[in-house]
């Protein structure tokens, strides 16, 4: 435990003491948000906590991590002018060779896969946000991830104001540049944050955490939730 004292504080402590006596936990959790959210942050504290607890972890980035996700992910972020419907293409193949060569043979292996976006944010991007192919696109989307989806979606849930407050800061200290979807107005992501609650109110495992918080209050919420969700899974209550 001295590790995980001089990463995360004291408080950490009683929560991973809980989640070691669980019998399991998720062995697939997807981190979803919006722009500026926070949650490729939180998905790699999770990476960082799952390990000092013994856990083998593999954290990947969906559209990445894979060379055909790696040069997908370039095309997206690059200023090549490309239709909506072959953007949501792009993220599928993506999406599909990641699932092929990362996330199947890791979860065979017995690792908990930890995913930097998966298909939420494609029915929230594609579907809410741009309003593309309404009733084909949870059918492309299954047929992406074969199937093989996360047990646990963690929502970190900011205002779309704040999100594009810290994505403005972002790239003014670093002199990036924005991406096409970070360029977006702020009604689109006003449409994106409202599916992300909505879907969190229906889907039992779609779990909305405040992120108002500065960053290791945020995480421990996120520990909790995984820790209770766990909890409700062992004893039958999901």
């Amino acid at each position: 435990m001295s590790n995980l004292r001089s990463y995360f504080g004291e408080d950490f402590e009683e929560i991973a003491k809980k989640i070691k006596l669980l019998k399991d936990i998720p062995r697939f959790i997807a981190f979803e948000g919006i722009d500026g959210s926070g949650k490729t942050t939180h998905a790699k504290l999770l990476r960082k906590f799952l390990r000092t607890l013994g856990f083998s972890v593999v954290l990947v980035k969906d559209p990445g991590t894979t060379q055909l996700g790696e040069k997908i992910r370039r095309i997206l972020k690059s200023n090549l002018k490309i239709s909506s419907t072959s953007e949501l293409f792009l993220f599928l193949a993506a999406r599909r060779q990641l699932v092929e060569d990362v996330i199947r043979p890791a979860l065979r292996q017995g690792k908990i896969v930890i995913s930097d976006r998966f298909t939420h944010s494609t029915l929230a991007y594609q579907g809410r946000g741009k309003m593309l192919l309404p009733e084909t696109l949870p059918m492309l989307c299954f047929i992406a991830s074969g199937g093989t989806e996360p047990e646990l979606n963690i929502v970190i849930d900011v205002a779309p104001e704040v999100g594009l407050k810290r994505v403005k800061d972002r790239y003014s200290s670093d002199g990036g540049n924005k991406d096409r979807f970070e360029l977006e107005n702020l009604d689109f992501h006003r449409r994106l944050r409202d599916y992300y609650i909505e879907i969190s109110r229906r889907e039992p495992n779609v779990i909305l955490v405040d992120a108002s918080k500065d960053v290791l209050e945020t995480f421990k919420d996120v520990v909790i939730k995984i820790c209770e969700f766990s909890s409700d899974m062992q004893f039958g209550n999901r």
